[in-house]
């Protein structure tokens, strides 16, 4: 009996071990500290200095100009404004011509211009760097005949300093096959129609592109209000012999014929071109699909 006894108190003071070595917490690990590291600091080098630029000596960014070397836009978009109060879409006003580079801080390639065709040059900003936008620009870096991928949708880097932020709420969309454009201004959203578009052999550029803002009226012409975009032909070299220009652009027109029958144009009713006329802000996208 005394044998069993003296088991069975054994096998108790075992277990009451276990368990009071299982609900005892694990002693943390020794935490040593290791003597603090002098590593000398560099200095952050100052931005590259950027040399004097002859503006006479490039081309100008315009449409009535080629201005070969000019990036694309890499598939970037226009974009949103960090200050929505300017409008939901960032646009840069040019307040003095400025050099146009392939690069922040890269070479310069063109002149762009604070006036385009005797209105303010203002346009879309598809990137940001620093002190440095990525604009898109009105202007060809090749002829259809030449290149046509480098016809349109080029870009360039500009400093900030030489322009006054902007912004638009507006967006635009071309429907080819549905003869529509639907405007949004960033409150309401219409679609009206258009009386033509280009024809298959001279077709509206399928590209993003923007209302450079030049819009002027020529009474007495077959176009008698023009709002100018930034694209141009992508299979016609030259068909405006007095700008040496294939530029398209949305107008109204004295002609019924209407349908795929234009050089690239987008003709509208007087009615279409007044919801348009002195309110879409230059530096606003149209897209066309």
């Amino acid at each position: 009996m005394r044998t069993r006894r003296w088991t069975r108190l054994t096998v108790a003071a075992v277990l009451g071990a276990v368990v009071v070595a299982g609900c005892t917490p694990t002693p943390p690990e020794t935490v040593v500290v290791r003597a603090p590291v002098d590593a000398p600091k560099a200095a952050v080098p100052a931005p590259p200095t950027l040399a004097p630029v002859d503006l006479s000596s490039l081309p100008v960014a315009e449409p009535r100009n080629l201005v070969p070397g000019l990036p694309g836009t890499d598939g970037l978009e226009q974009r949103r404004n960090d200050d929505p109060a300017l409008g939901t879409w960032q646009t840069a006003s040019v307040l003095r011509d400025t050099a146009g580079y392939d690069a922040p801080y890269g070479t310069p390639v063109t002149t762009v211009p604070a006036v385009t065709l005797d209105v303010a040059t203002v346009l879309p900003v598809i990137d940001q760097r620093g002190g440095w936008l990525r604009v898109l620009v009105a202007t060809r870096s090749a002829l259809p005949s030449q290149d046509v991928s480098q016809v349109n949708g080029r870009s360039v880097w500009i400093r900030a300093d030489d322009t006054a932020p902007l912004g638009t709420d507006w967006r635009l969309h071309l429907d080819l096959a549905a003869l529509t454009l639907t405007i949004d201004d960033g409150t309401t959203t219409s679609t009206v129609p258009v009386r033509a578009v280009g024809a298959p052999g001279t077709p509206t550029p399928a590209v993003p592109q923007f209302v450079v803002g030049s819009q002027w009226e020529q009474p007495g012409t077959p176009t008698p209000r023009v709002l100018l975009l930034s694209s141009q032909s992508e299979t016609i070299d030259v068909y405006d012999r007095a700008t040496g220009t294939s530029a398209t652009a949305i107008h109204t027109s004295p002609f019924s014929a209407s349908g795929p029958i234009s050089n690239g144009c987008i003709r509208v009713s007087e009615e279409v071109l007044d919801l348009l006329w002195d309110k879409v802000p230059p530096g606003t996208m149209l897209t066309v699909a």
